[in-house]
Parts: C-alpha cells; structure tokens; sequence
C-alpha cells in the first residue's frame, strides 16, 4: 500500500503509474479532500474501486502504507517545509519525492535520516523532459543521454550550493 500525497496533475499521473505497475492499493492524500475524492473517483473508474482509496486521517494512512510519495509543490524552492508531519515518517518506509528542484528536499532527508529507502525527483524531472522532446520535436528521445545530462547540471548546481542556477538568482 502507497500513501500519495497530492491530488493535482502530477499525483494523477504518478497514481496512475504506481496503479500500471502493479502496487495493489493507493491511499490518496491532498490538502482539498475534494480533490483527493475525485482523483479516487477517477482511478477507480480505471482500475477498481478496491485499489484506490481518499485518505481522511493522514496519520492512519501513513501508518498503514509502505510507501510514500510526494506529488505536491512541498519541498520545490520557494516551498519549504515537508508534506507530513516527520513523526510519521517511519524506517519501514520507502519515500519518493517528484520534486527535482532541489533534488534533496526536506522529506529526502528527513525520510533518509530515520532509515527509509528513498528515491528523489530526477526521474521525474528526465521523463518529463524524454517526452516534451518527442512530442516537440517527433523525434526519438535518449533517457539516457538525458539522464546523464540533467546528473552533470545538478552536480554543478550542487557546486554553487544555492540550489538555483546563476542565470536566476537574485543575487547577482
């Protein structure tokens, strides 16, 4: 069982990956339950009504799930903080988090420091960029020429230890 935490865009799309690749029950979490309802709705409508669940009580759930994964803007620069309390975040876990920008957000580390396997945003970040690329440009994508390409300007963003390319920042 998966605890998603987010019912926008980005938390349809990745239910809708988690749900494809076999994960047998989705717990569904979002600051509007409205939100969280519908995106149930909507995945049940596609596979089962038994495999996809609003999560009322977030403690309950967390308690509940193997995983967790973060489809908000928590996290992003300019969104600090973490989607749940800490306390809920327990080393039976695996914790991924969509945000790639920072690619280690609070909750990677938090999660990380109490033990939990976790997986960042980059993925994300890559699959998001694989398929603009083709649909742009109707040509074929190389995830892995991208991948190495998106590691090599986190490694130098890193360098600069701001987390926000030179061309942006303020400071300048």
């Amino acid at each position: 069982m998966v605890l998603l935490i987010g019912a926008g865009g980005a938390g349809g799309a990745v239910a809708e990956a988690l749900l494809g690749e076999g994960v047998g029950r989705v717990l569904v979490h979002d600051a509007d339950p409205g939100a969280a309802r519908g995106l149930c709705a909507r995945l049940a409508a596609r596979h089962g009504a038994g495999r996809v669940a609003a999560a009322g009580n977030l403690a309950d759930a967390a308690a509940r799930a193997e995983g967790i994964v973060n489809a908000t803007p928590v996290g992003m620069v300019g969104h600090p903080g973490l989607p749940l309390p800490a306390a809920l975040i327990a080393p039976h876990h695996w914790v991924a988090d969509i945000v790639y920008f920072p690619l280690e957000t609070e909750l990677l580390a938090t999660a990380r420091a109490r033990g939990c396997r976790v997986m960042n945003g980059a993925g994300m970040a890559v699959f998001q960029a694989v398929r603009a690329f083709e649909l742009f440009t109707g040509l074929r994508a190389d995830p892995e020429r991208m991948r190495a390409a998106f590691d090599a300007a986190g490694s130098r963003q890193l360098a600069g230890r701001t987390g926000i390319p030179s061309a942006q920042r303020e400071d300048q």
